[in-house]
């Protein structure tokens, strides 16, 4: 016989039998689809939590880790390296700006994680902007054959 604080589930696709402990329900700031409210949680436990200046700052945040991916990316090119750089040094260098720019990259996939719709857009504008200002021809002083 079970006592009250245990349940047996059985799932349908899953013949075997489980005990689970029953606790009481906590909301949840996990979302399975996005969402627009201001309350959420983007990349650290607890913030921007629920205040509206704080999602303000995380938005613009995200916003520039996208923005700074795509200078950064700009910045790795065998063009921006001058010319008589020693092999080596080249080499180390874009493999550190590469190594940069992919930390931030995944910091916007980890904010654009929280399923919130205003992360999202600020991660996509921020790429959009960052690569229109730094890889974009429009801006280039020459073209690229």
């Amino acid at each position: 016989m079970l006592s009250s604080k245990n349940v047996v589930v059985v799932e349908a696709w899953n013949t075997t039998t489980t005990t689970q402990t029953q606790t009481p329900h906590r909301p949840s700031l996990l979302h399975p689809t996005f969402y627009w409210g201001y309350n959420c949680q983007v990349l650290f436990s607890g913030w921007p939590g629920s205040d509206r200046g704080m999602y303000a700052l995380a938005l613009i945040f995200v916003f520039f880790l996208a923005f700074l991916a795509e200078w950064l990316a700009r910045c790795s090119d065998a063009s921006s390296i001058k010319q008589g750089a020693d092999k080596l040094a080249k080499v180390a260098f874009r493999t550190a700006m590469y190594t940069v720019k992919s930390g931030f990259s995944y910091l916007v996939i980890l904010a654009v994680v929280s399923f919130n719709g205003g992360v999202f857009l600020a991660a996509i504008f921020g790429h959009a902007l960052g690569f229109a200002v730094f890889r974009g021809r429009a801006f280039r002083n020459r073209d690229i054959q």
